[in-house]
């Protein structure tokens, strides 16, 4: 029966195979991108599953449920633009992407996730230009209107896109030192998931209905008329 690796064991099977210099890079790099991508999904689970998803959301709390929907893109966005970083910055060093040639020792290897780099650099440019100007800071002529340089519009799809071109890099690093690749787009988190969220706001709506019923009906009872907000 197989058992399920723990999170030591994995970092300590990468820094075996991978060696002290790449394996702490890449296990680092493979642990972010793994949980960017379940937020990603939960995000999808609540923005994009449906229509009638929205109107659920809508109905509960719509204003509320619009800022989480910002916060989270801009969560995933400004990951992207870490991930595809410099390897450093002035006088700091960064773990991202672009580390990870500079730690390969097979020469072939290193230049082709040089390429697959530059691939995802240019997917994340519209998150990199997001996470420069309105994330992690608030550039003066966008915040004031003056610049005619505009926010690029970024869709599910760009998100995707962008996703798609990280997992790439790490895929080749993986298939290359263990013949796998990480489903990272399946990546879901343990418990708490958006879809149970739903699920109670459904069942919540319905029993607001019912009530509201009983209230109309004259069949009410003490507990109908109790809204504590708890």
């Amino acid at each position: 029966m197989a058992t399920e690796t723990t999170a030591e064991e994995s970092r300590e099977r990468d820094l075996r195979v991978l060696g002290l210099t790449l394996g702490p890079i890449y296990h680092e790099l493979s642990n972010q991108v793994a949980w960017l991508h379940a937020r990603w999904n939960q995000y999808r689970q609540l923005y994009a599953h449906s229509p009638d998803r929205i109107e659920t959301l809508n109905a509960v709390a719509g204003h509320l449920f619009g800022m989480l929907q910002q916060v989270m893109l801009e969560d995933v966005l400004l990951d992207l633009g870490c991930l595809t970083d410099p390897p450093a910055i002035g006088k700091k060093s960064n773990l991202t992407l672009q580390r990870l040639p500079e730690a390969i020792t097979d020469a072939t290897l290193a230049a082709e996730v040089r390429g697959l780099i530059d691939a995802a650099l240019v997917a994340c440019d519209a998150a990199r230009d997001w996470r420069n100007r309105r994330i992690a800071h608030s550039d003066l002529a966008l915040a004031i209107s003056t610049s005619a340089d505009r926010l690029p519009d970024i869709s599910r799809g760009d998100v995707e896109a962008a996703l798609a071109a990280v997992r790439a890099v790490l895929h080749r690093v993986e298939s290359h030192y263990f013949d796998s690749e990480t489903a990272y787009e399946h990546f879901i988190a343990s418990g708490g998931e958006a879809d149970s969220l739903v699920y109670c706001l459904k069942a919540g709506l319905r029993a607001e209905e019912k009530r509201l019923e009983r209230l109309r009906d004259g069949t009410w009872t003490q507990e109908d008329l109790v809204r504590d907000g708890t």
